[in-house]
């Protein structure tokens, strides 16, 4: 019996992690001593809150460590709540305040989304994603037996799609649009206007769409742009849009895997229904974390997002000097992401270019192929100032250089 007749069906076409193969590259080179320079994280490269690691100590003193509750300890589900209510003003105002009991916990935001997906979607149901797009996005689609439909972000308007891209390729089969503002691997964010219309478009033409929000970046955004959450924009939408957010990114508590949806009670009893028989509650020390991390101030975290305005700041004046390079200036997260479609060779694609620059600009950066950008590449800038203005200064070289 072949391997492949034993392994099921659910899984074809869902594809490993392209950038295993670079992550292993880059590993052999620095085992044999070689300067690589690695602007790939996908994680702040800061400490969690001192205020999270002592509610864990604490925990562990009192040990709470039995089981949770599925959808997670009622004192973190309030605090989920309040954030979201406070993030969404105009929704609470039109349709009163989410509760605890809409809040469930995840193992990351990662999970809630997949958890969402599971719940909502029938076989052959399509869901919309807009590229760049954050690489699991179409994989958890097919897992959960729908099909990925994708517009096409263009540059020109900063990978956004409007309520005209999404008319476009909508159908009978649609059931889902997935929003990610600010975006991983863009940083670009939505203004409150390109929600509403986007709202408006979906209230009065597509009264069967579902529409999940990640706003796992919205603490973390540059310049003036103000973080709008969906629902504060379109809260028309209320009954048929899933709020994920958690703590990874804009508390920088990755490892921590805090996750959560805020949704309509009745996705709400579907999704404990999934996770209650599949991973149940999250880690119980980590619920405590939670609540002491949502409880800080959001002064606790200027530090943090001060040092990401910096860097973006910096990366833009060096990268400026590669006169073929294209770059968008992010507007939140911490990812730059580069055209490089200039220095990419006939019947190749970024893929080839990042093992490239690894090997002779001793750079690594994430190809945007996975992302379904393949003529660009993702740069973190999620790491300290020194090596940030070194990798910068590599791949500005190689550029101009070839």
């Amino acid at each position: 019996m072949s391997a492949s007749s034993v392994i099921a069906k659910r899984l074809d076409g869902v594809t490993e992690s392209a950038t295993l193969k670079l992550n292993a590259l880059v590993q052999s080179m620095r085992a044999r001593g070689e300067d690589i320079v690695n602007l790939t994280a996908g994680e702040p490269d800061f400490p969690p809150p001192e205020e999270a690691k002592a509610a864990v100590r604490k925990a562990l003193d009192e040990n709470k460590n039995k089981y949770t509750p599925v959808a997670g300890i009622p004192e973190l589900r309030e605090r989920i709540a309040k954030k979201t209510n406070n993030q969404q003003p105009n929704a609470v105002a039109k349709f009163g305040e989410w509760k605890a009991a809409d809040v469930v916990v995840s193992n990351g935001g990662k999970q809630a989304i997949f958890n969402t997906l599971m719940s909502l979607l029938n076989p052959g149901d399509e869901v919309i994603i807009v590229s760049p797009y954050w690489l699991s996005y179409p994989e958890m689609v097919k897992l959960s037996g729908g099909t990925p439909v994708i517009i096409e972000g263009k540059a020109e308007k900063k990978f956004k799609a409007s309520a005209d891209d999404i008319r476009k390729v909508l159908t009978p089969k649609t059931k889902v649009l997935i929003l990610n503002s600010p975006s991983n691997p863009t940083g670009t964010t939505y203004t409150r206007e390109e929600f509403t219309a986007i709202g408006n478009f979906l209230a009065k033409e597509a009264p069967g769409v579902w529409v999940i929000s990640d706003e796992i970046y919205d603490r973390i955004l540059f310049e003036k742009t103000e973080f709008v959450s969906f629902l504060d924009a379109a809260p028309e939408l209320r009954n048929r849009t899933v709020t994920v957010n958690g703590l990874s990114k804009a508390a920088a508590m990755t490892g921590w895997r805090i996750g959560w949806t805020v949704a309509p009670p009745e996705l709400t009893q579907a999704l404990l229904t999934l996770q209650g028989q599949s991973t149940s509650g999250i880690s119980s020390l980590v619920q405590y974390a939670g609540i002491a991390a949502l409880d800080l101030a959001e002064e606790k975290f200027a530090e943090m997002v001060s040092a990401f305005k910096r860097r973006r700041r910096m990366a833009l004046e060096i990268l400026a000097k590669a006169e073929k390079l294209k770059v968008v200036p992010p507007e939140g997260a911490f990812y730059v992401f580069l055209g490089v479609e200039a220095f990419v060779k006939a019947g190749e694609d970024s893929m080839q270019l990042s093992e490239t620059l690894i090997r002779e600009a001793k750079v690594a950066v994430v190809p945007g192929t996975p992302f379904g950008a393949p003529n660009w590449v993702r740069m973190s800038i999620a790491t300290d100032d020194d090596t940030l203005r070194k990798g910068c200064e590599r791949l500005v070289e190689y550029f101009r250089a070839h």
